[in-house]
């Protein structure tokens, strides 16, 4: 008896649809898109300069053959490797020198107060203060 239910719940599962393994075939394998993306956990925090702990996402995609003979494109979102962050920060960088947008400590905003620019020595030390 026990036999004739578990097919009875076999055919149930099967009916729905919700446990069912997807039977296909894969044709192309997980492939990075380029597109990335941040997540982070807000606890209620809406406040947009807050410091918080962001995770860097990686967008990849792979194509499932059907066994009808359809071709699926499936698409997730995945935690970047520690090579992909890196070649993140590396291109942020690279922009950042391009358009000119990184200040470097010889600029006089960034100076602390009562260091003036005539008071910098050759190499960029400050000099000293008497």
């Amino acid at each position: 008896m026990a036999n004739a239910l578990t097919k009875l719940e076999g055919l149930k599962s099967w009916k729905n649809g919700r446990n069912a393994p997807y039977q296909g075939v894969v044709k192309r394998d997980w492939v990075p898109t380029g597109r990335i993306d941040f997540a982070t956990n807000l606890n209620g925090n809406d406040n947009p300069d807050q410091p918080s702990e962001f995770r860097l996402l990686v967008e990849e995609r792979r194509i499932i053959e059907s066994i009808a003979g359809n071709e699926n494109l499936e698409i997730q979102w995945r935690a970047a490797t520690l090579k992909e962050a890196k070649a993140v920060v590396t291109q942020y960088h690279k922009y950042l020198k391009e358009n000119s947008l990184v200040k470097s400590i010889f600029e006089p905003d960034i100076l602390p107060p009562g260091i003036k620019t005539a008071e910098l020595v050759e190499d960029g030390v400050p000099a000293e203060r008497v």
